[in-house]
């Protein structure tokens, strides 16, 4: 009645079971009243990625080098947001072209950039003359927060014309494309960080030129 969709429902659904289970494990309550609750089924969406016209647009209207390093970084990586805005200089290495990242439950591995990302970041660091350890600042010279970077990649994409731009975007769309290129699906999720390749699997998109592609690839 209130329009919400089936993913927020079963969202919900998820909550309310899993209490109600635990409060019948602990013998709180006698019954469980979502016993026979079943799942909401959802509709399954092909999930967008950007494309090189798209990036492309988007890197013309970069009005910093620290918004392009930040750009960059994020499509070059796959790292969530808030590893990147948590790294240090001293995280970053250039001459590997690799960054030590702190993931979800403080969980540290290594990830890779390209040479562009590398060449960007050269230039960022040079006209770097504070003393901040943080990779990314604000204009005030405090460490920049996901929020901030909310902030810039939507005037990006709108200075850009590009649609339905976030930044969890970005990952996806380096899953996809690693995919694409070929790298295992093991490897992808450990660069992500994930430690199930089923929630890896949920960030990459393929379409059907890519699962012809494979066929005639690997079958004929």
């Amino acid at each position: 009645a209130r329009g919400l969709q089936d993913s927020s429902l079963e969202g919900t659904r998820e909550v309310f079971t899993a209490y109600f289970n635990w409060l019948h494990r602990e013998g709180l309550i006698e019954k469980n009243p979502t016993a026979n609750l079943g799942a909401i089924k959802r509709a399954k969406k092909q999930k967008q990625i950007y494309s090189d016209v798209e990036n492309e647009k988007m890197d013309r209207c970069c009005m910093s080098i620290r918004d392009r390093a930040i750009v960059y970084l994020l499509r070059s990586t796959g790292c969530r947001i808030s590893e990147v805005t948590g790294l240090d200089r001293d995280n970053v290495d250039l001459g590997n072209r690799s960054a030590l990242v702190h993931g979800k439950g403080n969980k540290e591995r290594v990830v890779y950039f390209d040479d562009l990302t590398e060449m960007v970041l050269k230039e960022y660091f040079s006209e770097r003359t504070d003393s901040n350890p943080a990779l990314f600042i604000g204009r005030f010279g405090e460490r920049l927060q996901p929020g901030g970077v909310r902030v810039m990649l939507n005037r990006l994409a709108e200075q850009a014309g590009v649609e339905h731009s976030h930044l969890h975007k970005f990952r996806r769309t380096w899953a996809t494309n690693a995919a694409r290129h070929g790298m295992p699906i093991q490897e992808v999720a450990s660069i992500m960080g994930h430690e199930k390749l089923d929630t890896t699997m949920r960030y990459i998109t393929l379409d059907n030129k890519d699962r012809e592609y494979s066929y005639r690839r690997f079958v004929g």
